[in-house]
């Protein structure tokens, strides 16, 4: 191979290899755009990941709020079950209450429903709420809306020192529904369970064969040597006798094939629950303090009531989180004989409303907002009622967290049949 050729060939291969490489500007350059590139897929990456999170947080109080609202009408729907909707003109009652005489408040002024519009006031101070102009009603609830069994009676005998045993028949369906059989042997805590909570004795009625009501207070309840339930003094039980001047309407005989029923006093209210000791629910709030507009934030609580309208603490539950509203507005059928439903004005329906068996529908509307504020903008509504956005930044202005809400029309089926007038 001559000279000429074998440099051919080597500068032919050199030229090659030049052509195969990169050089250092080229490296450089597309170092610099890989990382661009990387830049926007990491930024693209984390704002689709902090806009799922915002509306999961959405998704979660909307869940949050239908769960605690189907909770709200299922038991408003159960008003005046296995209780009078209105104690002081049932004519099926025959202890009826006596001004003066003593008897326990929810007892004295029984009502199957009371909606109070003023109430969620005094709750709601100095919150979130309360910079924003929203005042939620209140509403109780009266009727077997956590035990609804009615147990048969063995007999009924006064007690030596006042009050009365009501014993119960042991063998029979609705006990063993109740699970207070256990082996053939009454447990302490199943009756316990249906008549006392948090250790606080609840009202009962009893109704006996011919379908006439009265009610009572639970003080205990004993096992052995039978199973029995011990009604307070007060109210006193009515019994017919034989006397002249006895009355037409109470208890005769040994009440054998008489029922017996607990009855629950429950509270539904919008309020704050940071820092309120007794809540049960330091740890929620105390693990979430430091996150932004957790301190002002409110919730849908429920809680059980003694017949005195004392609020029983082991009863207290969050039923959802972040509400923000609750209004309620009563329909009634405009007289015992007609039928006609008109709306009534809610600043009625209180205790003294004197004709709350003729309520036959309630319309309820419950709002919530999401956990973050991620709105910077309201949204103007013609309606006081109406509310997309709740503002939680200073006066209720900006940052703004979005709003759901929920309404329905919820019947008072256990109203039906109650004509009797005013």
């Amino acid at each position: 191979m001559n000279a000429r050729l074998f440099q051919q060939l080597v500068g032919s291969g050199r030229r090659r290899g030049a052509r195969a490489g990169f050089t250092l500007v080229e490296l450089m350059v597309a170092l610099t755009g890989g990382l661009f590139l990387s830049i926007v897929v990491f930024v693209l990456s984390r704002d689709t990941s902090r806009f799922y999170q915002q509306e999961t947080r959405v998704a979660n109080a909307t869940l949050s709020g239908l769960s605690g609202f189907e909770r709200l009408s299922n038991d408003i729907a159960r008003a005046g079950h296995l209780v009078s909707p209105n104690i002081g003109n049932d004519p099926r009652v025959c202890n009826r209450p006596a001004a003066g005489a003593g008897w326990p408040a929810r007892i004295q002024n029984l009502r199957s429903l009371v909606i109070d519009p003023a109430a969620g006031a005094t709750l709601v101070g100095g919150t979130e709420l309360d910079r924003a102009n929203i005042t939620p009603m209140r509403v109780e609830i009266a009727g077997a809306l956590d035990v609804t069994e009615e147990l048969p009676i063995r007999t009924i005998t006064p007690v030596g020192n006042g009050g009365w045993d009501v014993f119960l028949q042991v063998d029979m369906p609705a006990m063993a529904r109740l699970s207070v059989l256990d082996n053939g042997a009454v447990t302490q805590a199943s009756l316990d369970g249906m008549f006392m909570a948090g250790g606080q004795g609840r009202a009962v009625r009893i109704v006996d064969k011919e379908g006439l009501e009265q009610y009572g207070v639970v003080t205990s309840t004993t096992v052995t040597p039978q199973p029995a339930v011990r009604l307070a003094q007060t109210p006193g039980l009515v019994f017919r006798t034989n006397a002249p001047n006895s009355p037409l309407c109470g208890f005769k005989g040994f009440n054998t094939g008489a029922t017996i029923n607990a009855i629950n006093f429950v509270r539904y209210d919008i309020r704050k629950l940071q820092g309120v000791t007794a809540s049960g629910y330091n740890a929620l709030f105390n693990a979430a303090a430091s996150a932004p507009f957790e301190a002002d934030r409110t919730e849908l609580v429920r809680v059980e009531l003694t017949p005195f309208g004392i609020e029983i603490a082991a009863t207290r539950e969050i039923v959802a989180e972040y509400a923000i509203d609750l209004q309620l507005a009563p329909l009634s059928a405009t007289s015992p004989t007609i039928p006609t439903i008109v709306p009534v004005a809610a600043a009625a329906v209180t205790p003294g409303f004197g004709s709350t068996q003729l309520l036959r529908a309630v319309h309820v509307r419950f709002s919530v907002r999401s956990r973050e504020a991620d709105r910077v903008q309201d949204i103007p509504t013609a309606a006081a009622q109406d509310r997309y956005r709740l503002g939680l930044g200073p006066n209720g202005g900006t940052p703004f967290a979005r709003v759901r809400t929920f309404q329905a029309d919820v019947p008072l089926r256990n109203h039906h049949g109650a004509n009797w007038g005013i």
